[in-house]
């Protein structure tokens, strides 16, 4: 994958999203107990999704971003394709058993997911700017 982002702002969305995933499961999925990965207790199992597979699906969506005020449009297709991909994936994760609802809704995420994505664009935005006023 060519890469748009540096190692620095690859490091530093990760780390949002990470700390905003778990921040999210920490509410929603133990104190409100809405949903589960794998069983309802802590587990190993988790761990792969946290810190493997959604910071590697951030650094992708990022990567691939349309940047351009010019391109408003392209960047709405963008989100909604996202998070088109985002629902089918949750969608699988319910059928085979990996993700589990308790309350939770398929179309609360599909309300959230372009939020999650438009907010991921925006930390980026910030840490961009940030790392080129501290040069």
């Amino acid at each position: 994958m060519p890469k748009k982002m540096t190692y620095f702002e690859m490091y530093t969305t990760s780390l949002f999203s990470t700390v905003l995933q778990l921040i999210t499961d920490i509410y929603l999925e133990f104190k409100f107990h809405l949903y589960w990965y794998f069983s309802p207790e802590v587990d190993n199992e988790t761990l792969w999704f946290v810190f493997w597979i959604y910071p590697a699906v951030n650094i992708i969506f990022l990567n691939f971003y349309p940047i351009g005020t010019s391109l408003l449009r392209k960047q709405l297709i963008y989100i909604l394709g996202w998070s088109t991909f985002a629902i089918a994936y949750e969608w699988t994760a319910v059928q085979t058993g990996i993700f589990q609802y308790n309350g939770w809704k398929l179309w609360y995420s599909m309300l959230i997911y372009p939020l999650l994505y438009i907010l991921l664009f925006i930390n980026w935005s910030i840490i961009k700017k940030l790392h080129r006023l501290a040069i």
